[in-house]
């Protein structure tokens, strides 16, 4: 398959996965505003995430290694970008996007990877993860409906049962970090409308 960065299906980028999470809010607003909105959001418009990446991010301090790349006026995206190493797959200009990761999460010292976005789906060396978040809007009859997905595909049987582990553990937190970005998200468009 050749990439296609307008090609915003999860199912072309990562068809096959052992872990999903999916969630949704509708916002009051056009789809447009809501899709600027999810890429401007910042770790200081959200409640939860600075304080869950503080904690995740002790090991490394006490190591010396940390990675600054959440501060609070850089888009959250783009902090993943250039703090983590995920790396965008596909979007739509104010619509949807496909981000990807692929790498070793859950040592104490995480190992990322950044690919091209045909790397990415030639890409299935054992010993690692292949992830996507996406985001993608639809018209609602209440304004538009934001969805963020993510999946999670480990390439061989070690990753996979590292990862079970992992998963279990950060999955809550994962989840509630995702909520509170379309939160913040709804927050910002509305704000800006009266709404």
């Amino acid at each position: 398959m050749v990439a296609d960065s307008t090609d915003t299906s999860c199912d072309t980028w990562l068809p096959e996965y052992q872990w999903r999470t999916h969630h949704s809010r509708v916002i009051d607003a056009d789809p447009a505003a809501v899709g600027r909105a999810v890429r401007a959001v910042t770790p200081g418009d959200m409640y939860v995430l600075r304080p869950l990446v503080f904690v995740r991010s002790i090991p490394a301090r006490v190591m010396r290694d940390e990675k600054r790349f959440l501060g609070a006026d850089l888009p959250v995206l783009e902090g993943l970008i250039q703090g983590v190493g995920a790396f965008t797959l596909a979007e739509v200009p104010d619509g949807d996007l496909v981000v990807g990761f692929v790498g070793e999460p859950w040592g104490l010292r995480q190992h990322w990877l950044t690919l091209t976005p045909q790397e990415y789906l030639d890409f299935d060396e054992p010993g690692n993860i292949k992830g996507l978040m996406a985001f993608s809007q639809t018209t609602d009859e209440r304004g538009t409906r934001l969805r963020t997905e993510t999946r999670v595909h480990a390439t061989d049987p070690r990753s996979r049962r590292k990862f079970r582990f992992y998963w279990a553990m950060i999955e809550p937190f994962s989840s509630l970090i995702r909520r509170d970005w379309l939160a913040a998200a709804a927050r910002a468009v509305e704000d800006k409308t009266g709404k």
